[in-house]
């Protein structure tokens, strides 16, 4: 009885264990041209999603003309795809133009958005904390205006550089963290959220970048991760094609 006893404790425990231990997938960002290749063999390397930048700062801020290419090629892999934008905060043009440029760009591209991150780093392209955090709420607004849901790339230093650590920004808004001890790959974190702490609008993470600049699938990309809970891997994180033959993009936190 007391073997019995013991014998039950443990696979008890190791049920509780299962239930309860956080599992992540890896990601990578990118901000240049790919091939097919390059896409195929991320897959290959048990990436799971490829963020791709579709909108850069160049001049007052343009459309990247390589995402809808990658985000083809990256549906083609198998990859599951987010979107992300690097405004140019000091522009002529505003946060709602800029919005509405990546969006129109990718839709006319044939793609569907479900979600769209902000980057918002390198407090040095930014300019006074309140008119920085003007900008970025009018985006946001801007986003949501379009249906989708606004997530935003950034750091606990960003943030407090850049906004002077603001709230508010709506419970819907989405974070993609980063926390890296240097560029390459001997200066990633670990690939968990166990040295996240709240600030600005965040009590909890989405995503997190834990490498920078490092050399993956012939792209110079950053590594990142996200939490994988019951069912997303095969029901959400897989990339979609509805019966418009749209690519659907943006699954993480929805």
């Amino acid at each position: 009885l007391g073997f019995i006893m013991i014998l039950s404790l443990l696979i008890v425990s190791s049920l509780l264990h299962t239930a309860t231990a956080q599992y992540y997938a890896l990601a990578v960002d990118i901000n240049q041209q790919g091939t097919s290749s390059n896409f195929q063999c991320l897959r290959q390397n048990n990436y799971a999603t490829v963020f791709v930048r579709s909108y850069k700062p160049d001049g007052s801020g343009s459309v990247d003309f390589n995402a809808v290419p990658n985000i083809n090629m990256a549906f083609q892999a198998g990859l599951g795809i987010e979107v992300f934008m690097t405004p140019n905060p000091t522009s002529s043009k505003s946060a709602s133009a800029q919005v509405d440029e990546v969006v129109s760009a990718l839709v006319n591209g044939g793609i569907s958005i479900r979600s769209l991150w902000i980057q918002v780093t390198s407090p040095i392209n930014w300019s006074g904390q309140a008119s920085n955090t003007n900008f970025i709420l009018t985006a946001i607004q801007r986003i949501r205006a379009r249906g989708i849901r606004p997530g935003v790339y950034t750091s606990s230093y960003d943030w407090q550089q850049i906004t002077n650590n603001a709230g508010g920004l709506g419970n819907d808004v989405m974070l993609w963290y980063w926390n890296v001890y240097s560029s390459g790959a001997g200066g990633e974190t670990a690939p968990d959220f166990t040295d996240f702490r709240p600030f600005g609008n965040w009590n909890a993470a989405d995503v997190k970048q834990f490498g920078q600049n490092e050399l993956i699938c012939g792209f110079t990309a950053n590594k990142d991760s996200y939490p994988l809970y019951s069912g997303t891997l095969k029901d959400k994180q897989l990339p979609k094609s509805g019966p418009d033959n749209l690519i659907y993009v943006g699954s993480i936190g929805m």
